[in-house]
């Protein structure tokens, strides 16, 4: 009679214990997690195989020459803008040239949004900030992008490229920064994509090298 009564007690214990760890795992954030939609970019078709040659520009941050591009609907051979996503890794300015690079297009991808609304309101905030250089608009794309993270007054200097900074003296304006920053923080919520709009399309480089991008239209 002992043994029965021990063993149910046991039992209950036993159900217990199981009943309270298994709502500990399932709590409400971690389904909230669990039920996030999963953004990706997309891969461009016949782009593979594509070959890039990297050099300084001063009508965007770099110039890039784009080769072995199959034919598709987004992108084409030849030269054009070209930034930076991520500024702790090297590349070579001075007609790099990297091959075998897959591209991938950020159309209509939200985490791209306000990177993209920068790139169709180039003209507008330009208009609306005095002195935004290709410079600061560089800057500006690592703060949005922040994979890696990037805060312009946490950065050292040195981490910079060289054609940021002379003799220790910044060659941007790090208000312009912050206002550029402001009124895209104001406004890219209301950008909806278009038929004719601007997006950036992501140059997969080696891992060792910074990620690249361009702009093309819709």
């Amino acid at each position: 009679m002992e043994s029965k009564k021990l063993y149910y007690l046991l039992s209950i214990s036993l159900f217990i214990i199981l009943f309270t760890s298994c709502k500990d795992v399932s709590t409400q954030s971690d389904l909230d997690d669990s039920l996030e939609t999963v953004e990706e970019v997309t891969v461009i078709s016949g782009t593979s195989n594509t070959i890039i040659t990297v050099n300084k520009s001063n009508e965007s941050f770099f110039r890039l020459d784009f080769s072995g591009i199959n034919t598709n609907d987004i992108i084409t051979n030849g030269e054009k803008e070209g930034w930076c996503i991520d500024w702790q890794k090297p590349i070579d300015s001075s007609g790099g040239t990297y091959e075998d690079i897959q591209l991938y297009s950020t159309y209509n991808v939200e985490s791209w949004k306000s990177i993209n609304y920068l790139f169709n309101n180039l003209d507008y905030l330009r208009d609306e900030i005095p002195g935004l250089t290709n410079i600061e608009i560089q800057l500006v794309i690592w703060s949005l992008r922040g994979n890696p993270e990037f805060d312009l007054n946490q950065v050292q200097l040195s981490d910079l490229p060289s054609r940021m900074y002379t003799n220790e003296e910044i060659l941007f304006n790090q208000e312009v920064v912050s206002a550029t920053l402001q009124k895209i923080e104001d406004n890219y919520r209301d950008f909806n994509y278009e038929d004719n709009s601007r997006f950036a399309v992501i140059a997969e480089t080696p891992v060792d090298v910074q990620t690249v991008i361009t702009v093309v239209e819709k």
